[in-house]
């Protein structure tokens, strides 16, 4: 199994224009998540309107919130398209903005 076959999406509403790591930042937030599915995730995707911004990795401690299931400070650091999914628009219609998936099914979504 890959450490990068599950990848956490993260859907933003602003930051085309910003710097990658200012990006990181903004996606820093808190963000309901499956507490034991994170545990598989290494990668993380960036998305703004359909689009994949950048992808990151996922940093080894999370605050994980035990009241609320959500997590933070997730310590991105720029992976540098390691998903291969940078640039691309993927048809991922889901309304939820953190959500967990199989690279690989990703993959068979993106727009052509």
């Amino acid at each position: 199994m890959s450490p990068y076959e599950n990848v956490l999406i993260l859907k933003l509403t602003e930051g085309e224009d910003m710097p990658i790591n200012r990006l990181a930042q903004l996606a820093d937030g808190h963000w309901k998540v499956n507490a034991i599915r994170i545990q598989s995730v290494r990668a993380v995707i960036v998305m703004i309107h359909k689009k994949v911004m950048a992808d990151f990795f996922l940093n080894d401690h999370v605050t994980l919130e035990l009241n609320t299931g959500r997590i933070s400070n997730l310590g991105l650091t720029n992976a540098h398209n390691i998903t291969g999914l940078v640039g691309n628009v993927i048809n991922y219609g889901t309304a939820n903005p953190a959500t967990i998936k199989p690279l690989k099914d990703l993959k068979k979504i993106i727009a052509h």
